[in-house]
């Protein structure tokens, strides 16, 4: 069965996650998936910032779309806030199954911080032997409010970097960031975190409920 989805985000960076949606789908029974975030400041009319705006422009330009995937942090609303103003913006626009939001607690580093080996890695650095102290056990992950600042911290210690090429490696944050986003392994330790595990288990649903469909009208 195929299937055919749109990712929008908050930031440019978060949009890496366009790979790994498409392997959970497949993960999940789909034979051929297709994904793709575009950028909305490329559309011919300006896309407001609300998750409304941005569906009602993604719906317009993509009607044929299987599924819409939103991201947002969930900051200190919390996961079901944030999941609550989805399908409140969703509402009389697209069936509410057909999205599906991507909430990691707080920010999307904290699922990034989640694979020490692929912090090394990306690092630039994947034989560092230090056990980055600065990352708490997956249990307390969501428990850190400034993931952001925690995962350049790691990376900077598994730089080994320092002095004048420190700063420089620091310039780089968006891109490794970027990176990891693209790398993250669904198979991985960030199947430990609540937050992802709800994630999946929303897709889990959604693939149940379309191959049922496809089933019954065969």
């Amino acid at each position: 069965m195929k299937i055919r989805f749109i990712l929008t985000g908050e930031g440019t960076s978060d949009l890496n996650l366009v790979d790994h949606i498409e392997s959970v789908l497949v993960e999940e029974g789909f034979s051929e998936v297709s994904g793709e975030a575009p950028d909305l400041s490329l559309f011919q009319r300006p896309v407001g910032r609300t998750v409304r705006e941005k569906l009602e422009a993604l719906l317009k330009h993509y009607p044929n779309v299987d599924v819409i995937f939103v991201h947002r942090d969930a900051d200190d609303a919390g996961i079901a806030k944030r999941e609550q103003e989805i399908v409140a913006a969703a509402d009389g626009l697209v069936a509410a199954d057909r999205v599906i939001p991507v909430i990691p607690v707080t920010q999307l580093e904290t699922w990034l911080l989640t694979d020490r080996e692929a912090i090394k890695r990306i690092a630039g650095n994947a034989g560092y032997r230090g056990r980055l102290e600065c990352i708490p056990a997956i249990r307390r992950l969501e428990d850190v409010h400034d993931a952001k600042g925690l995962l350049l911290e790691a990376l900077c210690e598994a730089s080994e970097t320092q002095g004048a090429r420190l700063k420089k490696f620091k310039n780089r944050f968006f891109e490794m960031r970027a990176r990891l986003a693209f790398d993250l392994d669904t198979s991985g330790p960030v199947r430990d975190l609540p937050s992802y595990q709800r994630f999946r288990r929303k897709i889990a649903s959604f693939a149940e409920n379309q191959m049922r469909g496809f089933a019954g009208a065969m």
